[in-house]
C-alpha cells in the first residue's frame, strides 16, 4: 500500500477566466503491481483477508483482453454454461450488398433494426426489425445426434435461419454487439448478437450451510408445492410466490424488505439501481427510514403479581442486506467489515436475514469473504448485478454462494430502480483493458465489454418516454467503446446517435482516457446540441516519467492537445480531472 494524494482538479477553459483548482486529500490504495513489473501474473496477497486475491481476469500488461477468448463457452452442445444467443439478422441477395450495408452500420449511418425493416429480404422478420429471438446453443450438428430425447431445439427456425447458417454462427466466438456475415441457401445474412443467456448458477461456487433446510426448496427431486416453500424461511417464501404462477404463496404476506448501501463510483450507483430492480421484481420492497414495528413485552413476578403487558415501538430492520462495495481505497474496504458487523450479529442471534456483498471487494476477495464473515449468504462481482435473482435461488436453498467467475454481461431482464426521476445513468461499456500500475479496476471489473448500440438507444428512448431529461453514459474507459466489437465502432458515433434521440435534453458521459479520447469526440460534443459542454479527463500526472511509471500510455503533450482542441471548439466548456500526487518514485521535479 502507498499513501498518496488524489487531487480533484477543476479547470475553467475560458481564455477570459482565471484557472481554478479544487484539491481533496484522500488516502488511496496503490495496487501492488505499481511497485514492480513482471511478465507473469503475480500472486497478490490481500491485506484485508490475508488470502490470495481472487483474480479471475488477466491483469498484466500485454495479457489477453479479448473477452471472447477469456470467457470461452464453446463446449460440447448442451454441456456449457452458455445457454442461448439472442439474434437479429438482415438477409441480402449478395455478399456485395451485405458488405456495403455492414460499412454503413459500422459508421453508425444506419441503425440495425431500421435497416432490417427497409432492406431485408426476410419477410418473416422484416417488420420486427430482423428479430430472430433466442437460439438454443444445445443444438448439435453431428449426424449421429438424433432421437426423440435429442430433438433439435432450433427446428422452428429452419425457414428463417437454416441449420447451415446456425452452424457457422456457433463455430465462431462472438459476444453481444458483434455483427458477423454467414451464408445459407436463402442468401447472405448479417447476424447481430443482441444478448447472451448464461447459466450463472453453473458459474458459481455453492457451499451448503450446516443448518440448511433440506427437501423444501431448489434441488429437490419432484415437484415442490407452494406450501412447502414457506417452510424454507422468508426468502424462500417470497421466491416461491414469484416463481409459481398459480401459487397460494402471497409474497406480500411475508413483507420482505431490503436495504442497500452503495460505496464508490457512478458505476456502482448504476449497478445498485439494477440490483434494486431485480429485488423488487421478486416482491422484496425497500425498507423506509421511518418504519417501526410494535413489540409486546410480558412481565410477571413468579405468579405473585398479574402479568403486565407493554407494547413498545422499535425501528424495523431489513430482511435482506446488500452492500455494494468499492475497493479503490483502503478506507472503503475496511468499511465493509464494520458495516456488516451488526447484521452478522443479528444472524448469529437466529434472525432470518440474508446478507449480500456485491461490487469490487466481493470480486477481489471471493470465497475468502465467507471465511472472514461466515454469516454472508451471497458474494457476487459487478458482472452479476442484474442476475441476483438467479443467485438467490441457491441462497434460498440453504447455501452460501460466490459468483465471481468471468462472464459476459447480459442485458437486464428487469428495470433498474432509478434514484432520480430527471437524471439517469446508462452503462455503455463495462470493464477496462488498461493496465495502469496503481489501479485495481481490471482485476475487479474485468475486460472491456461494450453494449450493442441498439440496446443503449432503446434504454435511452424508454427513459425519455418516462420523462427523464438528462442521461449520463457510463464507462470505466468510455472512449474505448466499440473497440472490442466486430466490427469496431466509435464512441463519437454513439454520442451523435444517442444525442439525436427526440425528447432528450441533456447528454453527459464519463470517464474519458487521454490515451483514447479522440478529437472526434470533441467534435461530436460540439455538433450535438443535447451534449453538455463538459469533459472529465483524468490525466493523473503532469510528468511524462511518472506517466510512464503509471503505465498510462499517454504523455502530458497528448493531454494538452486534447485541452487545446476543446478550447478551439468549445471555449466555455468545463474540464475536470483526477491527479495523483505522491506516486511511488515521484520526485520534486516531477511534481513541479
Amino acid at each position: 500500500r502507498s499513501s498518496v494524494a488524489i487531487l480533484a482538479l477543476s479547470v475553467s477553459t475560458s481564455p477570459f477566466r482565471t484557472q481554478s483548482f479544487q484539491f481533496t486529500a484522500v488516502s488511496s490504495r496503490c495496487h501492488p503491481s505499481a511497485l514492480y513489473s513482471t511478465t507473469e501474473e503475480p500472486e497478490v496477497i490481500s491485506p484485508i483477508t490475508g488470502s490470495v486475491t481472487n483474480v479471475k481476469y488477466p491483469t498484466q500488461r500485454g495479457a489477453e483482453v479479448d473477452s471472447r477468448k477469456i470467457i470461452n463457452y464453446n463446449e460440447k452442445a448442451g454441456e456449457g454454461v452458455n445457454l442461448a444467443l439472442r439474434l437479429s439478422h438482415i438477409l441480402f441477395a449478395s455478399e456485395e450488398l451485405a458488405n456495403q450495408s455492414l460499412e454503413k452500420l459500422t459508421r453508425a449511418e444506419w441503425n440495425f433494426e431500421d435497416m432490417a425493416k427497409i432492406v431485408s429480404n426476410c419477410a418473416e422478420t422484416r417488420e420486427e426489425g430482423g428479430n430472430i429471438g433466442w437460439v438454443n446453443l444445445a443444438e448439435s450438428f453431428d449426424a449421429s445426434w438424433e432421437g426423440e430425447e435429442k430433438k433439435n431445439p432450433n427446428e422452428h427456425l429452419n425457414e428463417i435461419l437454416p441449420p447451415s447458417a446456425r452452424q457457422q454462427i456457433f463455430s465462431q466466438s462472438t459476444k453481444p454487439g458483434d455483427i458477423i456475415s454467414v451464408e445459407s441457401r436463402r442468401g447472405v445474412h448479417l447476424i447481430q448478437v443482441v444478448d447472451v443467456m448464461v447459466d450463472v448458477r453453473k458459474l458459481s461456487f455453492v457451499k451448503a450451510r450446516n443448518n440448511r433446510k433440506k427437501d423444501y426448496l431448489f434441488g429437490r427431486s419432484g415437484e415442490i408445492s407452494p406450501e412447502e416453500w414457506k417452510k424454507g424461511g422468508k426468502l424462500a417464501g417470497v421466491l416461491g410466490g414469484a416463481l409459481f404462477e398459480d401459487s397460494s404463496v402471497d409474497p406480500t404476506e411475508l413483507d420482505l424488505t431490503y436495504k442497500i448501501e452503495t460505496m464508490g463510483c457512478q458505476m456502482n450507483t448504476a449497478d445498485s439501481e439494477r440490483i434494486e430492480g431485480q429485488l423488487m421484481s421478486l416482491g422484496i420492497r425497500p425498507l423506509m427510514d421511518d418504519e417501526y414495528m410494535e413489540i409486546e413485552e410480558v412481565k410477571n413476578n413468579g405468579g405473585l403479581v398479574a402479568e403486565r403487558r407493554k407494547v413498545k415501538k422499535e425501528k424495523k430492520k431489513p430482511d435482506v442486506i446488500v452492500l455494494n462495495t468499492c475497493s479503490i481505497r483502503d478506507h472503503a474496504e475496511q468499511k465493509v467489515y464494520s458495516y456488516l458487523g451488526p447484521h452478522a450479529k443479528r444472524k448469529r442471534a437466529g434472525e432470518d436475514i440474508t446478507i449480500i456483498v456485491a461490487g469490487c471487494v466481493a470480486q477481489q476477495e471471493g470465497q475468502s469473504l465467507l471465511r472472514r464473515i461466515p454469516e454472508i449468504d451471497l458474494v457476487m462481482g459487478p458482472q452479476y448485478a442484474n442476475r441476483i435473482s438467479d443467485l438467490l435461488e441457491d441462497v434460498a436453498n440453504g447455501n452460501q454462494v460466490v459468483a465471481t467467475e468471468a462472464s459476459h454481461i447480459m442485458e437486464d431482464s428487469t428495470k433498474p430502480r432509478r434514484q432520480s426521476s430527471v437524471c439517469a445513468w446508462v452503462n455503455v461499456i463495462y470493464g477496462c483493458n488498461e493496465r495502469c500500475t496503481y489501479c485495481i479496476v481490471p482485476t475487479t471489473r474485468g475486460v472491456e465489454q461494450s453494449r450493442p448500440v441498439e440496446s443503449i438507444v432503446d434504454e435511452v428512448k424508454e427513459l425519455v418516454e418516462k420523462g427523464y431529461k438528462e442521461v449520463t453514459l457510463l464507462g470505466q474507459n468510455i472512449d474505448a467503446y466499440g473497440r472490442d466489437m466486430i466490427p469496431k465502432r466509435k464512441f463519437s458515433d454513439l454520442l451523435r446517435t444517442v444525442g439525436a434521440i427526440p425528447g432528450l435534453e441533456r447528454l453527459r458521459f464519463v470517464t474519458s482516457h487521454p490515451r483514447y479520447m479522440s478529437l472526434g469526440v470533441v467534435d461530436a460534443v460540439a455538433e450535438t446540441p443535447t451534449a453538455c459542454e463538459y469533459f472529465h479527463v483524468p490525466f493523473q500526472s503532469g510528468s511524462n516519467d511518472v506517466l510512464k511509471a503509471m503505465g498510462r500510455g499517454h504523455t502530458r503533450e497528448k493531454f494538452l492537445q486534447i485541452v487545446e482542441r476543446i478550447r478551439q471548439r468549445l471555449p466555455d466548456a468545463a474540464i475536470t480531472a483526477d491527479v495523483i500526487v505522491g506516486f511511488p518514485g515521484e520526485t520534486e521535479q516531477d511534481f513541479l
